[in-house]
């Protein structure tokens, strides 16, 4: 038994003793059972987690495409030979595809360029004089003719959606945005909601936007030619996963759900995100397999979240009212495994306590020593189950890594210390709101 492990079965001997007749919502434990929480977190195996975080990360898992496809085949697989019978429930949507191909030719203009498109950033041939168009604000564009030309934005706090917008608005063919000193420009989106309404837009560091500034400053007139080809919204069909472990008693037909989105975004083999969740939530689904429970519990696998949670919007729309109602607690792990992020994060999209927050929160305190405070965050699938009515939480290490969404996210940068830390806080509050041991009223 591991140092930190034989501290958990102290620690947890001692709360029992210090609770064991405190208030109504406590929950009221015994010796008999603590041995039995100790013996199911001893069985988590971190080896078994990394095994298949290796395996899911041998490729980017883009949804709609064969590479999340294969990744659902190997869940199945795994699942099935656990004893799982396994739910495929497949969905059709619209997702982003990144252009083939951009460049931007500015005349006069000597130093290199290394344009970036941005998600959602919309194909087109666009030629026009260059115009320094400041922050891009409206008020900028009062005092500016911007109609059929390129305009030079500089990122200040305007989201980029809007940036794009107002240049559109204001008649520019195109637009290039050039972003504060040092900031990445790799992994940014416009966001999907007004993609129709865009103009081409790319994105430059701060040094090529400066010096584009400086050049523009110091001629008369100087003509910009975007390009943009091959991005588009195509449709197609993803899945989610379904593992039941059913309930051992008919008295409680509460239902328990642990859920994670299994696929990535382009290029990036998507180890923190989200390989990780999605291995831990295996490995849950292994272990509570042969343990007695008095309410059914749901692993969940979804797909297609990196295109906008359409797997989890897909499995709670599918939800009778009488499911919706008997779904006490959804557990959502999305980015679990980072060494390079901050601290474990609880997230509820009003940033309010339930019954899963307070259930890890106790469980962290045995576990580590100290509770867990509820953050906001409402960038994940646990989104749709709050807005069904559904107690929900997301559990992740924030801030995020710095190559959050980059091919560098690789298996190399995850901490399995980081991955059994989710997996006991997120397995010991699920068996303690299941044990037929103890009263979780």
């Amino acid at each position: 038994m591991t140092y930190k492990r034989l501290l958990f079965s102290l620690l947890l001997v001692l709360s029992i003793t210090m609770t064991a007749c405190s208030s109504k919502d406590s929950i009221v434990e015994n010796p008999e059972f603590a041995q039995e929480q100790t013996d199911f977190i001893n069985e988590l195996d971190v080896e078994n987690i990394y095994a298949s975080l290796k395996k899911l990360t041998k490729e980017p898992r883009v949804a709609g495409t064969d590479s999340e496809l294969q990744a659902a085949a190997f869940l199945t697989a795994q699942l099935k030979m656990t004893g799982y019978k396994v739910d495929v429930q497949p969905f059709d949507f619209e997702r982003y595809v990144m252009p083939d191909s951009h460049s931007l030719v500015v005349e006069g203009f000597d130093s290199p360029l290394s344009p970036a498109p941005f998600q959602y950033s919309v194909a087109g041939n666009a030629t026009g004089e260059l115009v320094d168009a400041g922050h891009g604000l409206k008020a900028d564009y009062k005092k500016l003719d911007v109609k059929d030309k390129v305009a030079l934005v500089a990122v200040a706090d305007t989201p980029f959606y809007e940036l794009v917008l107002s240049a559109s608005d204001a008649g520019a063919k195109a637009i290039l945005l050039y972003f504060p000193d040092e900031s990445e420009i790799d992994k940014w989106s416009l966001g999907r909601e007004r993609y129709e309404e865009f103009i081409p837009a790319l994105a430059l560091t701060y040094e090529e936007g400066r010096k584009l500034l400086d050049f523009v400053k110091s001629v008369k007139s100087a003509n910009a030619a975007v390009s943009i080809e091959g991005a588009r919204i195509e449709k197609a069909t993803s899945q989610n996963l379904i593992a039941t472990k059913q309930s051992s008693t008919e008295s409680n037909d509460d239902i328990i759900l642990i859920g994670a989105h299994y696929d990535s975004v382009d290029e990036a083999p998507g180890a923190s995100d989200n390989a990780s969740g999605t291995a831990v939530v295996l490995e849950l689904a292994r272990i509570f397999k042969v343990v007695p429970t008095n309410k059914e519990i749901r692993f969940l696998f979804f797909g297609a979240e990196e295109e906008g949670l359409y797997g989890s919007e897909k499995y709670v729309s599918a939800l009778t009212k009488k499911e919706i109602k008997q779904s006490i607690a959804m557990f959502n792990l999305d980015m679990v495994g980072s060494a390079d992020a901050g601290e474990l994060s609880i997230q509820t999209i009003d940033g309010a306590d339930n019954t899963v927050t307070k259930a890890a929160s106790r469980a962290n305190k045995v576990l580590n020593g100290k509770s867990i405070e509820t953050d906001f965050g409402d960038r994940s699938d646990h989104t749709p189950f709050h807005n069904a009515g559904i107690d929900a939480a997301l559990f992740i290490y924030d801030p995020v890594e710095e190559w959050y969404h980059t091919p560098e996210d690789t298996i190399e940068k995850i901490s399995k210390e980081r991955l059994l830390n989710v997996a006991e806080i997120v397995g010991t509050s699920v068996f303690k709101l299941t044990s037929p041991s103890i009263n979780n009223e």
